[in-house]
This record gives C-alpha cells, structure tokens and sequence, in this order.
C-alpha cells in the first residue's frame, strides 16, 4: 500500500477534514483550561482584603488609593493577604444596593466607610411639617445585613480570646507561646491542604510568617486600646425596632473613627462626605454651601461567614494604619 505523503495528498485531506482537525484542536485546548482551572489554587475570601466606600460618601481620592496599595506593599497586613480591592459604591449609581448584596452573598468585604449621617432616603414630614428622617445610612445598611456586620463588643472579645490562647491572658507584657503557633499552623494547613506548603522549606517559612502574624495582631489590639482613650475613636449604639417600637438589633455596629475632625484632620484628604452648611454674608444674606468633612465618619466590620474568625484580624491592621496617617499628630 502506497502511504508516501505527497503535497497532492496533503492538500485533498485538508481540503475535505479541516472542520475535523480545527474542531479538535479547540477540543484540546478546552480540555486544557479547564484542567488548569480546576486545579489551580483559587484565592480565598481571607486572602482578599476589600474596602467599601459606601455611597453616601464622595469618591475615595487618589491619596487614599496611593495609600491603600502602599499599606499592602509595606507589609501592613500579614502574610495571608495577597490581593488588596476597593469596591467605591459611589460610582456604581443606582446599582450601588444590588452590588453590595452580591458582595456579601460571596463573602468579599472586610471594611466600609461610612458616614454616621441621616438617610435622605427614609425622609418623612411630621404633623408641623418638618422633615424628619427615620434612620441613618448605618442603620440602612444593618437593617438589610443584620448578620453580616460585626458588634464591636464581640469582635473584641473574639479577638482577644483568640490572642489570650497565644499571651497566657497577657497580651500587653505575655509572652507569645511560639511552639503552640507553630502547632496549630500545621494543624491548620494539614487539614485545609493549603498547597502553599508543600515542601520543608515553604513549611518553616511559613511558621515564621504565622508567628509574624499573631504578634501583628496583639500589637494592633493593644494599639486600638490607646486609641480608643485618646478619643482618637469612639463606638457607636446602634439599635433597630420593630413596628411596635420594640428593639431587634442593638449594639455597638459602628466605630467613628473621627468624633473630633480636629483630632482626626488628615482623614478627609481619604474620604469624606459633603455637608451642607449656612453661611452668611457681610451684607446679612445667608446662602448654603457644601463642604467637605469627615466628622462621624465611621467603619463596619463586615463578618464572613465561610472564613476562619482568626483571618478577620487583618481588617484592624488595616485600621490602625489608616488611624496613624490621618491623626493630627501625625508626621
């Protein structure tokens, strides 16, 4: 049998197969992807670190995304975050509601900025005709998340459980057990078969970075703890009720970060809000005017449900670092 190729031969087989060998070609290539997709090592909602801008703020500025990809650069978080995003509802208009839902449908949120100011939008007249507004933003947002915030209290009380367990119940002078660290982090990637840590080295690396990152958070929980004395910070109640006027959430939802702008003064050059003030003239003639403040500008800590309570912890390195560059006092 004659099966010598020959240019004549070739050219009949493409001319009447090429659909074939096109088609299997783009069979091979699909197959490909999605072995690569399937194994690959996806990234985990605590190693993404998400800060919202919510939408009755202004735009976040160019200084506050300079700052936010430098806090990622200089190592501010630990070792577990690898991606650092911004989601600014101000710019996703009237869709900026149904994006925040799907973002905590799929756990990717850890911060909000947000202003401790009334809600326009549940606007009401009173029987003299007043305006009056029945909630704030914070409250807005907790009546449609109320189990996806944290209370500041339990936070705490988390947090410091959790480092206690590392500092003996002495987390200002303690000393951290590193043995114990090093235990539970292979503990912890033994049973999450984290593919980061394969080998020995990757291993032991890896206990030195897990230590790193518990002595990042009992500096940070120590760190707040000052803060919160120099009025630097405050907590704030928030509560909700029902029609019967009874109260369903209570608790301390918010944390203003600025009660005192004066205190507080670089914090607007990140983001901020615009009020409206009267402002008077030499003539007497009033005239309002808007202006741009931080005052009660205030965080919520989002809760993530499929992540690690331990892993939260990056979202107070975050704000402690933001606290020291917009304090007054600040170099």
């Amino acid at each position: 049998m004659d099966a010598k190729i020959t240019k004549k031969r070739l050219a009949r087989m493409l001319s009447y197969d090429w659909l074939k060998i096109v088609g299997f070609a783009a069979a091979l290539i699909l197959v490909w992807v999605l072995v690569f997709t399937m194994t690959a090592t996806r990234i985990t909602p605590a190693q993404q670190f998400t800060v919202f801008n919510y939408n009755a703020n202004a735009s976040l500025s160019n200084g506050f995304y300079d700052t936010y990809t430098k806090a990622h650069s200089d190592g501010v978080f630990s070792y577990e975050v690898i991606e650092t995003n911004v989601n600014d509802m101000t710019t996703s208009g009237e869709y900026a509601g149904t994006i925040l839902e799907a973002r905590v449908a799929t756990d990717e949120g850890d911060i909000m900025f947000i202003p401790n100011t009334p809600d326009l939008s549940s606007a009401t007249t009173d029987e003299a005709g007043n305006t009056v507004y029945q909630r704030s933003h914070i409250q807005t947002v907790l009546r449609g998340y109320p189990a996806n915030f944290y209370d500041f209290d339990d936070y705490f009380a988390e947090m410091k459980a959790y480092l206690d367990g590392y500092y003996n119940g002495d987390l200002v002078s303690g000393a951290l057990d590193e043995e114990k660290v090093k235990a539970d982090f292979e503990n912890r990637i033994r049973e999450n078969k984290d593919k980061r840590f394969k080998k020995d080295a990757q291993i032991e690396q890896g206990k030195k970075d897990e230590i790193a990152r518990i002595q990042k958070y009992r500096d940070a929980f120590v760190a707040f703890q000052d803060y919160l004395q120099a009025g630097l910070v405050r907590f704030e109640s928030v509560e909700l009720k029902n029609e019967n006027g009874e109260a369903v959430i209570s608790g301390n939802y918010a944390l203003n970060i600025c009660p005192d702008e004066s205190k507080m003064s670089k914090l607007k050059d990140y983001t901020y809000y615009l009020a409206t003030e009267t402002v008077t003239a030499e003539d007497g003639t009033q005239s309002e005017e808007k202006r741009k403040t931080a005052q009660d500008m205030c965080v919520m800590f989002f809760k993530m449900k499929g992540v690690e309570k331990s892993f939260e912890y990056e979202t107070l390195l975050f704000l402690n670092y933001m606290i020291e560059n917009c304090r007054t006092d600040a170099a």
